[in-house]
């Protein structure tokens, strides 16, 4: 009896019995003859498909290199129901047929791995996909087995230089090739007299021939306050900072940046230099600290007096650093976890009404963490809180820490 599991190939002649061979028959899959299956078997003059279940009429009508047709699917189709009986029978008009065109068909039906012959070169990664596969290149080679190695032609050298390999020459993916310039020349729209160009995946160079053009640069061009660039036909200046114009003669008034804030007022004395004059109460080179009286005191954050529970965060990157360790002077600190986002916060609840009229901040004691700017808001309730503002209605952004022991 024939499992209704297995799918029997049998190989037929006029005479005699040539062999046998069983296959699953979940591999089960048109059988279509290509130019390379007919030259295996010269000699298949028809080849039928029966299948039905013991006892009951049922088949498909004759096959060949265009494939199946019948009731029970499209042409070309091979239907495999686990309760069927599938058997092939091959009709050879040659009886000298041999048994490797048995397996010749039996790789043609089967969906076989097709990596086990390990078709993918120079290091690729073979994929099975059905009846074919797909191979993965490594960097620098491409094709269906990756035998083809990434190449950049090498290009013409630019007028006015050189260039470091022969043009037309093949260089291979991710070497470099160096345009040069010759004497007072420079490479158009930069400082130096070279560049450096890879090439690319797409056999492309990551930079294009350069224009080499006279160097008409000297000490005086950018007034000694910035870099003279060569373009094509004139030179600019990139001015330092603090300076514009053409040639970068013109100082820029530092205080135009309000580095004092309403804290103070700033008076531009030379160069990049300013003073900050503060008002009272303040004091500092941009009046950013803020000078304690009598009449002000701590909250209760560095002391202690404001508890464990009165204070919270958006989150928390260990057990290690929770919201109450953020006090003044004190060992480790609040983290929050990484990476840090805008709006992580830190609340304390002082449950009473206070006048606030300073922040100060400072970094985690393991020297790893602290924070750069902050904003501050206030209110009576969790679900009233306003962000601090300036006159013109933007918030503001108070400044932090830029160590992690600093007292800001």
């Amino acid at each position: 009896m024939i499992s209704p599991r297995n799918l029997w190939i049998l190989l037929m002649t006029f005479s005699t019995w040539k062999g046998v061979m069983t296959l699953d028959r979940e591999a089960c899959v048109p059988i279509r003859l290509s130019p390379n299956q007919q030259d295996t078997l010269p000699d298949v003059e028809t080849l039928r498909i029966q299948r039905g279940l013991p006892g009951k009429a049922g088949g498909i009508g004759p096959v060949g290199p265009q494939g199946a047709q019948g009731p029970r699917g499209l042409p070309g189709t091979c239907a495999c129901d686990p309760n069927e009986i599938a058997q092939i029978h091959v009709f050879l008009g040659n009886i000298t047929a041999k048994l490797e065109s048995l397996i010749a068909l039996h790789h043609y039906a089967l969906k076989v791995d097709q990596c086990d012959h390990m078709p993918c070169k120079n290091g690729g990664t073979c994929i099975n996909d059905g009846n074919s596969y797909i191979c993965n290149c490594t960097d620098g080679y491409e094709g269906n087995d990756c035998s083809i190695r990434i190449q950049c032609v090498v290009p013409s050298a630019p007028n006015n230089g050189t260039i470091s390999r022969e043009s037309g020459q093949l260089v291979s993916y991710k070497e470099n090739i160096t345009y040069r310039c010759n004497d007072r020349h420079v490479v158009a729209y930069q400082v130096n007299n070279f560049l450096v160009a890879t090439c690319q995946k797409n056999k492309q160079w990551t930079k294009d021939t350069p224009v080499c053009v006279v160097d008409d640069c000297n000490p005086d061009s950018c007034s000694g306050r910035g870099t003279c660039i060569n373009q094509i036909g004139r030179t600019i200046c990139e001015c330092d900072e603090g300076y514009e114009g053409s040639d970068c003669s013109v100082q820029n008034n530092p205080c135009d940046l309000s580095p004092c804030g309403q804290r103070g007022v700033c008076v531009w004395e030379e160069d990049m230099n300013y003073t900050c004059r503060c008002l009272p109460g303040y004091h500092g080179k941009n009046c950013e600290t803020i000078i304690a009286s009598d009449c002000v005191r701590a909250v209760g954050m560095e002391d202690g007096s404001v508890g464990n529970n009165y204070i919270t965060a958006s989150r928390s990157l260990n057990s290690a650093n929770p919201p109450h360790k953020a006090r003044l002077r004190q060992t480790r600190g609040w983290v929050s976890p990484h990476p840090p986002q805008r709006d992580d916060w830190l609340q304390v609840d002082l449950k009473t009404s206070t006048t606030v009229v300073a922040v100060e901040t400072q970094g985690h004691s393991t020297g790893a963490y602290w924070t750069t700017s902050y904003k501050i808001a206030h209110g009576f309730t969790e679900n009233d809180l306003q962000v601090i503002q300036n006159d013109q209605g933007q918030d503001l952004i108070f400044q932090g820490n830029r160590d992690y022991n600093s007292v800001v």
